[in-house]
């Protein structure tokens, strides 16, 4: 029997990056856009396009006020099948700090995005947005979608946060 070990480069965070699903895939929520409210939900592969040719600008905002200055910029955005993965990291200036306080207290502990629709379709009454452009992420209290939850504030100290895609990888490496 042989084993088979990957290894994979495990840093830590600065204490200033922000983690978790910026949008569920599959999950319908009741959206308004300022007109009647109607029920929407992405698709797997709808910010693809999006991330690949604009992914180094997308910023993140305070509840959607782009009028001011963003807290944050990308450091990751991937989508896997449960959704839109993000990870960002927080200016250290004071809205930044305000915010990051308010993510560390859980009173903030979601995010929406600001987003372009570029395809979709009507699926038993549903708008299904299969490609999107992205403009920006926000935190928000209270999130459009159920799962669009802030994971958590990757710590300087510990650099034992492993992605779930790598956790995955090496948990496979032991089912033989």
């Amino acid at each position: 029997m042989t084993i088979l070990f990957r290894t994979s480069d495990v840093s830590p965070g600065s204490g200033r990056t922000v983690h978790g699903i910026a949008v569920p895939y599959g999950v319908v929520a009741e959206v308004s856009d300022g007109g009647k409210p109607y029920p929407e939900r992405f698709a797997p592969g709808a910010f693809a396009r999006s991330i690949r040719e604009r992914g180094d600008k997308v910023r993140l905002f305070d509840s959607h006020n782009t009028r001011r200055l963003p807290i944050g910029r990308a450091a990751e955005l991937r989508e896997e099948s449960d959704g839109l993965h993000v990870a960002f990291d927080i200016a250290a200036t004071r809205d930044g700090d305000d915010a990051l306080e308010l993510v560390r207290s859980g009173t903030v502990d979601a995010f929406s995005v600001g987003f372009r629709g570029i395809r979709e379709h009507v699926e038993d009454g549903v708008t299904v947005r299969t490609e999107a452009a992205l403009m920006e992420v926000s935190l928000v209290g209270l999130p459009a979608y159920a799962g669009a939850e802030i994971a958590g504030v990757r710590s300087q100290q510990s650099p034992l946060f492993i992605p779930r895609s790598v956790a995955q990888a090496r948990l496979a490496t032991l089912d033989w």
